[in-house]
C-alpha cells in the first residue's frame, strides 16, 4: 500500500523536475540568441563604423559601436554570472574577457 503511494510520488517529483529541467534550458536558449543577437550587431556597428566617411555620421557610427559592445559585453557578463557560459560561445574562438580578446 505505501510503496505504491511512494512509487507514485517519485514518478510525480521526476515528472517534476524534469519539466523544470527543460524550462531552464528553452530560458538559456533564449538567452544564448539575445548574446548571438548582440555579437551579430556589434559586429554591424563595426563594419558601419569602418565604412562610414560622412563627417556628419562619424559621430553616429562612434555611438552606435559603443552602444553595441557594451551590450554585448553585459549580456556575457551576465552569462557568466548566471553560469550560462559555455565554451562554444567564445569571440572568434579565442576567448573573451569583458570586452578584451584574451
Amino acid at each position: 500500500m505505501f510503496a505504491g503511494k511512494k512509487d507514485l510520488i517519485n514518478s510525480l517529483l521526476n515528472q517534476i523536475i524534469k519539466v523544470e529541467g527543460y524550462q531552464k534550458k528553452q530560458a538559456e536558449e533564449r538567452y544564448w540568441r539575445l548574446v548571438e543577437d548582440a555579437k551579430k550587431d556589434w559586429q554591424e556597428a563595426r563594419a558601419y563604423f569602418n565604412t562610414v566617411t560622412d563627417p556628419a555620421l562619424v559621430d553616429h557610427a562612434i555611438y552606435a559601436l559603443g552602444a553595441a559592445e557594451k551590450r554585448y559585453v553585459y549580456l556575457l557578463k551576465k552569462a557568466r554570472e548566471e553560469r550560462f557560459f559555455q565554451e562554444k560561445f567564445l569571440v572568434e574562438g579565442k576567448g573573451f574577457s569583458l570586452g578584451e580578446e584574451v
